[in-house]
């Protein structure tokens, strides 16, 4: 791999990227859902805390599958974080829409959206640099 594309970034790495972010994600939301089913079934949780289990499974896999691209795609962490939560709602959109219930204007599916890009975006902004700013003032001498 060449100097400028890993400063650049190649836009093939960033589709890989987003890709295996996306199934992370996806993979992570499962285990979050699992474990709050198995949560509700102990009486630990209760069946009215169904949408904020769903968002937090949403936020959490949009946060891992966004650092999962970010570590992937070196340039652009915001971009991709907020890709891979993107791609992460429409998995799960088209999911929903293949068991029969993919209504994008509804409450639940709008959650789902903010929560997925919401964790992306959160993932991509802990992955920027933040530079020191230099006094203006202060100049280097030359030796």
């Amino acid at each position: 791999m060449r100097n400028e594309d890993v400063k650049r970034g190649n836009p093939g790495q960033m589709g890989l990227g987003v890709a295996v972010g996306s199934a992370v994600a996806v993979a992570v939301e499962l285990l979050v859902l699992l474990l709050g089913a198995a949560a509700i079934s102990g009486g630990v949780l209760q069946e009215s805390a169904q949408l904020q289990l769903v968002a937090l499974a949403c936020v959490l896999g949009g946060l891992v599958g966004g650092l999962v691209c970010a570590c992937r795609w070196p340039a652009r962490k915001l971009l991709g974080g907020l890709a891979a939560g993107g791609v992460n709602f429409l998995l799960l959109w088209l999911v929903s829409l293949a068991r029969g219930g993919g209504q994008i204007l509804e409450v639940r599916s709008l959650v789902v959206l903010a929560c997925c890009v919401c964790g992306g975006a959160l993932a991509g902004l802990l992955c920027l640099k933040v530079r020191k700013k230099k006094p203006s003032g202060v100049r280097r001498a030359r030796i």
